[in-house]
């Protein structure tokens, strides 16, 4: 019988498969900022031969035969919400508080992942906090440590 560590490393697997698939497996790196508080919300950028880049900016750094589609980018945004909502429910099935937020850093070239956790509700309390101002927040640290 599957535990409750086995679940959720699933969903965090499945988390970082969709953001593999969208880029056809050619990120270094793949980095993903998951949100479950008061809303719900996914986003991922990438470190692409060499380069930390938003999602719709791959294939500037892709081989030409190896361009993706990036109008795949919605359907992306939105697979990905299903897993955030799949990890809160898997949580809810062990009874155990599920992060409201999430923090992945997959590297493809050593088949490891780093994760980061937070439990505290900030998006409930803070009505100017934006998922999207804290992605690119993130994006920007990573860009400029060149992780």
């Amino acid at each position: 019988m599957k535990q409750f560590e086995d679940k959720f490393m699933e969903v965090q697997a499945s988390m970082i498969s969709l953001a593999s698939e969208y880029v056809r497996a050619q990120a270094e790196k793949i980095f993903i900022y998951a949100i479950a508080d008061s809303l719900y919300s996914f986003n991922v950028f990438y470190k692409v031969n060499g380069h930390v880049v938003h999602k719709h900016e791959v294939n500037e750094y892709l081989p030409e035969g190896l361009k993706i589609d990036t109008t795949l980018q919605t359907s992306l945004l939105r697979e990905g919400v299903k897993d955030v909502k799949n990890m809160v429910k898997v949580c809810g099935e062990y009874h155990r508080e599920h992060p409201t937020e999430m923090w992945l850093v997959y590297d493809a070239e050593t088949n490891s992942l780093k994760s980061k956790y937070s439990y505290e509700g900030r998006y409930d309390k803070d009505e100017e906090l934006l998922p999207r101002k804290e992605f690119e927040k993130w994006f920007e640290e990573v860009k400029e440590s060149q992780e």
